[in-house]
C-alpha cells in the first residue's frame, strides 16, 4: 500500500488460536507494521466476541485493522467492521486450526510473509454472508452431520493436534446422524427433502477437508455455492456421495450444488448451524444473504 506513513493500524490477536507454534510472534509483526510507517495499536482478546467489541471500540479512525487468529476471530473482527459503517481495510494474519478464508485468497500463515503481504498488498474485495438479521460470517453457514465438531472440539485439543482433532470429535457425531426435511428456497429454485447436511458457503475450503473446484467458486461475485447432501439409504449411497465430493463432481442424484445470492430455510424444527466453526442456534425459518463486496482485504 502506497502513502502509509501516518496511517493508523488497529491490530487485534487471538494470542490461544491455532497450534503454539513461533509463527505466533506477534511483537514481530507489530515491529514489522511499525518500521514501514504505520502508527499500531495492538489489542489481545480475551473472551469470545472481544475481538468485535475492539473493533467498535477502536476501530472508527483506523485505516487498517489487522486480525491474527482463526476463522473465528476473523468472523468477529468482521461483524464488528461491518457495524462500524465505516470504509476500512482487513488485513488477515491466518493462525488458526484450519483457516479456511485464507486457504481461499491464498493467504500465509507464516507470521512475517502475512504481516509482509499486508504491507505491500493490494486490495480487493470480497462478498460477506448475513445469516439472519445480525449475524455475518465470512466463509460458511452450515447445519447436520459433522457441522458441531468445530465448535464442540476442545481449543486445546485443536492447537495441539489440528485437523485430527476435529476428525475424531467428528466420528463420535457418526452413529447421531440423522436428516432433517427441509425446504429451500432461492429467488429461481425450490429444493425440498430430507437432508444430512446443507452448507451456504463462499470458500474454496471447509472445514480444511472439503474442497470445492476453484473454476466454480468466486469470492466476490454476489453469490455463495450451496450443497446440499440427502439422506442416503445404504452405505453404498453415502459411499457414493464421498467419491463424487473428493472429486468435485456434485452428480449425485443425493447431492444437490447450486448458486444463490439470497435463500431461505424452511425448517420443521430448528437446527443448530456453525457459523465459521462458531455455534448458531437456528431457527425454523433462516434467511441467508449476500452482502455483494461488502469487505475491502488486503491480498
Amino acid at each position: 500500500m502506497a502513502d502509509r506513513e501516518n496511517n493508523k493500524l488497529l491490530f487485534i490477536v487471538n494470542p490461544i488460536a491455532g497450534r503454539l507454534f513461533p509463527k505466533n510472534n506477534y511483537e514481530r509483526a507489530a515491529e514489522l507494521f511499525k518500521n514501514h510507517g504505520y502508527n499500531v495499536i495492538m489489542k489481545k482478546t480475551a473472551f469470545k466476541g472481544h475481538a468485535t467489541e475492539l473493533v467498535i471500540k477502536y476501530g472508527h479512525d483506523q485505516d487498517i485493522i489487522v486480525c491474527s487468529g482463526g476463522d473465528g476471530t476473523l468472523n468477529e473482527v468482521i461483524s464488528g467492521i461491518m457495524k462500524l459503517g465505516k470504509d476500512v481495510i482487513l488485513g488477515y494474519i491466518p493462525s488458526g486450526t484450519t483457516n479456511d478464508f485464507a486457504c481461499s485468497l491464498k493467504l500465509s500463515d507464516r507470521m512475517e510473509t502475512a504481516a509482509m503481504t499486508i504491507i505491500n498488498g493490494q486490495t480487493r474485495t470480497v462478498d460477506i454472508g448475513l445469516f439472519g438479521d445480525c449475524r455475518y460470517f465470512s466463509y460458511i453457514a452450515s447445519f447436520g452431520a459433522f457441522t458441531g465438531t468445530s465448535y464442540t472440539t476442545p481449543q486445546s485439543h485443536k492447537n495441539i493436534i489440528g485437523h485430527l482433532a476435529y476428525v475424531l470429535e467428528g466420528m463420535k457425531d457418526i452413529p447421531n446422524i440423522r436428516p432433517y426435511h427441509v425446504r429451500v428456497e432461492t429467488d429461481d429454485d425450490v429444493y425440498e427433502g430430507d437432508y444430512i447436511f446443507g452448507a451456504v458457503s463462499n470458500s474454496l475450503s471447509i472445514g480444511g477437508l472439503l474442497k470445492l473446484d476453484s473454476n466454480y467458486v468466486k469470492l466476490n461475485d454476489g453469490l455463495f455455492e450451496i450443497l446440499l447432501i440427502k439422506n442416503p439409504k445404504t452405505p453404498l449411497d453415502f459411499s457414493k456421495i464421498i467419491i463424487s465430493i473428493r472429486k468435485k463432481e456434485y452428480k449425485d442424484k443425493h447431492i444437490q450444488f447450486f448458486k444463490a445470492s439470497n435463500v431461505t430455510f424452511y425448517m420443521d424444527e430448528p437446527i443448530p448451524w456453525s457459523i465459521d466453526g462458531e455455534y448458531e442456534a437456528g431457527a425454523q425459518t433462516v434467511n441467508i444473504q449476500n452482502l455483494h463486496n461488502a469487505i475491502k482485504i488486503l491480498v
